[in-house]
């Protein structure tokens, strides 16, 4: 009888509860035993001048239910510094000591083309110009004293002719399952910020960006969603979740109409907004003018509370429609440097400077004297662009940018005026301009600003 009596007591107290079977309380990837206190925030991070302390409770496991208001749901908060680093997409062989040394930034940040990896290893072959083994140097910086490292995580789908991954198919697993084994287990440990896309607009075929029923809903959005949410677990999984965050993006060409009042740029902003292992989000401002560059801010500021970074900046679209209209030398800056004032910007670089083109090969690059006058003469040039696009950014409260480093020589392909001059936009102009006694080439104004910029803020900690 005892005996009895006791299993139905226990009973009756594991049915309502009791300590019989205690239970611990998990939220935000953490645990907390029955009868215990822990510390969680209402937001993710506090902007730079502010405290994690004044958005934090303590809460109580009790009954498996954790105590206090669910709006503080957050396991852990950082005081965002506001930085301004360097880029160098896909070109992590570029990440040079010594001009990041120059730069004096301690951010750095690149992208990885997934799809190109993974094709590669199915195929059994290996590419010099996508070679792995660039990625220890981005190891090697991103481990560097005070150094912190932003990775963006590429699809090239459209490149590729293909659509995403359906949803739970083997494709979805195979292509996660290289991620996490090849990429995340590599690179993952060595970073502060994982954006789970680069430029998924551009990137994915315009034909995903519409409702698909074998999707259930937009396979654009519904692919970065279910990648988001597997890469906040497997950073869980991993015991990295507390200090690397993850961020949606990067959207581009907000700026334009067509893509605010895009559906699919909504739903994946709203996916990002209220997510909540979604930390912040990442954005592209490639445009004609700082009042485009507002514009975008203007619309992503309106739509996401959550912090914001720019990863790439520039004025791209204002100099190819410069060097696409046919702008010429001029009699000031030709008659300085010995050139034909009739002739083009674009023939003047493609040939002077880059040597490309016939009768070109034994020119270039410049002297830096040279390049700087060429550029201060060019009325699409946007005086001091980089200090302007930082006030922009503090104005909007974007928590970083990042620009980029260093110029690689350009085709003769790629010097065609019809095409964006992508060669322009870096703090070092290592093609165009003749080296430095330290061997460095620095651009005109943006490395002086650029610097500028970092003697500004208060070192890392």
């Amino acid at each position: 009888m005892p005996s009895r009596f006791r299993l139905a007591l226990l009973l009756v107290l594991a049915l309502a509860g009791g300590p019989a079977l205690a239970q611990t309380c998990t939220l935000d990837g953490i645990a907390v035993a029955a009868g215990q206190s822990a510390t969680f925030y209402s937001a993710r991070s506090v902007p730079r001048g502010q405290s994690c302390a004044a958005i934090a409770q303590p809460r109580r496991c009790g009954n498996g239910r954790l105590g206090g208001a669910v709006a503080f749901g957050h396991a852990r908060c950082t005081e965002l510094e506001d930085f301004l680093g360097v880029n160098t997409n896909r070109q992590v062989g570029d990440l040079d000591p010594v001009l990041l040394a120059r730069s004096g930034t301690a951010w750095i940040r690149s992208n990885i083309e997934v799809l190109e990896y993974k094709e590669q290893q199915d195929n059994g072959r290996r590419d010099p110009k996508w070679d792995f083994g660039d990625w220890q140097i981005y190891i090697a910086a991103a481990d560097g004293t005070r150094r912190k490292a932003i990775l963006n995580l590429m699809w090239n789908f459209e490149a590729k002719q293909r659509h995403p991954p359906r949803p739970g198919s083997p494709e979805e697993a195979d292509l996660f399952g290289f991620l996490d084994q090849v990429i995340l287990d590599t690179l993952a440990p060595h970073v502060e910020i994982i954006v789970t896309g680069n430029e998924p607009f551009i990137n994915t075929l315009q034909t995903d960006w519409e409702p698909n029923p074998a999707y259930g809903g937009i396979p654009l959005v519904v692919f970065y969603e279910r990648l988001t949410v597997h890469v906040h677990d497997y950073l869980v999984s991993r015991g990295l979740r507390d200090r690397v965050e993850v961020y949606v993006g990067a959207f581009t060409r907000l700026q334009s109409k067509k893509m605010q009042h895009q559906p699919a740029v909504g739903q994946l902003l709203g996916f990002a907004e209220s997510a909540p292992f979604v930390d912040g989000v990442d954005m592209h401002a490639h445009v004609a003018s700082l009042e485009e560059m507002e514009a975008a801010l203007r619309f992503m500021r309106g739509a996401i509370s959550k912090p914001v970074i720019v990863t790439e900046f520039s004025f791209i679209w204002r100099m190819q429609e410069a060097l696409k209209g046919g702008d010429r030398l001029g009699a000031a800056f030709a008659g300085r440097w010995g050139h034909d004032p009739k002739q083009t910007s674009a023939a003047y670089m493609a040939c002077e400077v880059f040597g490309t083109g016939k009768g070109c090969k034994d020119k270039g690059p410049v002297s830096k004297a040279e390049w700087d006058d060429f550029m201060a003469t060019r009325p699409w040039f946007i005086d001091h662009f980089i200090l302007k696009a930082d006030a922009l950014f503090r104005e909007y409260g974007i928590r970083g940018a990042t620009f980029g480093l260093v110029q690689n020589r350009p085709n003769k392909r790629r010097l065609n005026p019809d095409r964006a001059p992508w060669y322009l936009g870096y703090l070092f102009s290592a093609a165009a301009v003749l080296p430095g006694a330290d061997g460095a080439a620095p651009n005109y104004q943006y490395l002086d600003d650029f610097l500028a910029i970092q003697h500004s803020r208060p070192p890392l900690q």
